[in-house]
């Protein structure tokens, strides 16, 4: 057998211990950064206007079937270039705030391609991305951590949309 990847995300204001969103969407097919923090709405109603932010987005992995062993968690922003006046910021975290689209805090500019190899390490819990100590490797069903993704832009961007870029989450299964 092997694991059964879906990505999920998480929209709304902060709730609980440890902090998460109020609303939880599974089997999300899509990032499309707009300027509403939800997962449904069409990017092209929600536009992110030249120098202004999309609100952030809090994906993350869940891991379901039967595995020895997840491990070896790597992301990176790998193909496609962003115009100019538009910038990717992005991160690996385990601590959810509720989005705006003022300038996210914890998020570095990851514009540039990456190899994969070279990205960023993305622990596991077997209890919710938000999970306040996070493994490198779960042996049972279980979560990424948060892998939140802003677009941020200056006057100097370009009406219309953006292309596509690729984010990539590797890990090792055995």
């Amino acid at each position: 057998m092997a694991a059964t990847f879906e990505y999920n995300e998480d929209n709304g204001a902060q709730t609980g211990s440890p902090l998460k969103g109020t609303t939880r969407t599974t089997a999300v097919t899509q990032v499309n950064w707009k300027n509403i923090d939800d997962v449904a709405s069409a990017y092209s109603s929600y536009p992110v206007s030249a120098g202004n932010n999309s609100y952030p987005k809090y994906q993350f992995g869940k891991l379901t079937g039967t595995f020895n062993q997840i491990s070896a968690g790597l992301w990176a922003h790998t193909a496609g270039a962003l115009q100019t006046g538009i910038s990717l910021y992005g991160a690996v975290t385990s601590t959810y705030a509720t989005p705006s689209t003022s300038a996210t805090a914890g998020l570095s500019d990851i514009s540039s391609i990456t190899a994969i190899g070279s990205g960023s390490a993305v622990n596991f819990s077997t209890t919710g991305p938000e999970a306040a100590s996070p493994t490198s490797s779960i042996t049972a069903a279980g979560y990424t951590q948060y892998l939140v993704t802003q677009i941020r832009t200056t006057g100097s961007a370009p009406a219309g949309d953006n292309g596509n870029v690729t984010l990539t989450l590797r890990y090792n299964e055995n």
